[in-house]
């Protein structure tokens, strides 16, 4: 199932291109806040899915171009973003997992205009498309094998980032600002996605592809980054989890840039761009890393047998 806000953050059930009010199946539940109103449904998915499933057959919904969709999870207790999370060179290895935050005021929703202010020292403003994964049922010490039981599903998430900001100890401006965390449109239910670490992620600027790779190229799959996370925090029904981006074809955001993001599977998710940054062109990498730009490296080998974590450290700069 994927599972929608829209309009007044009415819960909603998209199917066939049509959203369909999931509130009478709902109940009391209809009239509560939209993030508890979610977790409450992702706890309790058993008995809600039957209802939603007989209401969207009797039901045909309205044209999901004729309402505004919201982001599926407004204020999540955790907004969590990997680190450099990709294999992305001839012969890499991974290096120590790592997490870094998200306020709950940079989610926005498909459909939205992002504002990116003028840092100074920005040399690049850039969206990173990623996949993030929800949690389902509360997770602490929980082992990889056991893992994926915590997942409820997946969303489109898009990373907006700066790049070139000196002399900062934390994120908090290069990935930290409002609006720079839209996710969407749909939560999808963890069945409807075969294999989450061989799904395919794309991004286009003004409708040119720029980034095209898969999950397969993950230095940390989901399980074992729930594996990690669990044994420092608790994690909650309705958090949201990003899993990185490969940063082989990474493009630049300009005022009145559109974005469109879309891991297969999740639909669609687009923004607009409102900059009041003057226009940068001259695309950033990560150190070391070469592509050919737009559509650059999809499926870059995994090296051989057991993975080691180098004593390496990593910069902000490059996740």
């Amino acid at each position: 199932m994927k599972l929608v806000l829209f309009d007044n953050a009415r819960t909603g059930l998209l199917r066939d291109g049509r959203i369909v009010d999931l509130s009478p199946a709902l109940g009391s539940l209809a009239e509560q806040p939209a993030q508890w109103r979610m977790e409450t449904v992702i706890e309790a998915f058993d008995e809600y899915r039957p209802r939603f499933g007989k209401l969207a057959e009797s039901e045909r919904g309205v044209p999901k171009d004729s309402v505004q969709i919201q982001a599926p999870l407004p204020r999540p207790r955790h907004l969590l973003c990997a680190f450099s999370n990709y294999l992305e060179r001839e012969g890499a290895t991974r290096g120590a997992l790592d997490f870094f935050y998200k306020g709950a005021t940079s989610i926005v929703g498909t459909g939205t205009t992002i504002e990116v202010p003028n840092l100074e020292g920005a040399v690049a403003y850039q969206p990173e498309p990623e996949i993030a994964y929800v949690i389902g049922r509360q997770a602490r010490h929980v082992s990889e094998d056991d893992a994926m039981d915590h997942v409820f599903g997946y969303v489109n998430f898009i990373d907006v980032s700066c790049r070139g900001l000196q002399a900062r100890r934390t994120t908090f401006l290069s990935k930290g600002i409002d609006d720079w965390a839209p996710m969407g449109p749909a939560l999808v239910t963890r069945d409807e996605i075969a294999d989450t670490q061989d799904v395919r992620v794309r991004l286009w600027l003004n409708e040119e592809l720029q980034q095209d790779y898969s999950t397969s190229a993950m230095a940390y799959p989901i399980a074992e980054q729930i594996a990690w996370l669990s044994r420092y925090i608790t994690l909650m029904p309705g958090d949201v989890i990003a899993c990185g981006t490969h940063h082989g074809g990474l493009c630049n955001i300009n005022d009145g840039d559109r974005v469109d993001v879309e891991a297969d599977g999740l639909e669609r998710l687009s923004i607009a761009v409102r900059s009041r940054a003057p226009r940068l062109t001259e695309r950033w990498r990560p150190p070391g890393l070469r592509d050919k730009g737009p559509g650059g490296p999809k499926r870059p080998p995994r090296p051989p047998g057991d993975l080691k974590t180098p004593p390496r450290g990593v910069g902000f700069g490059e996740v």
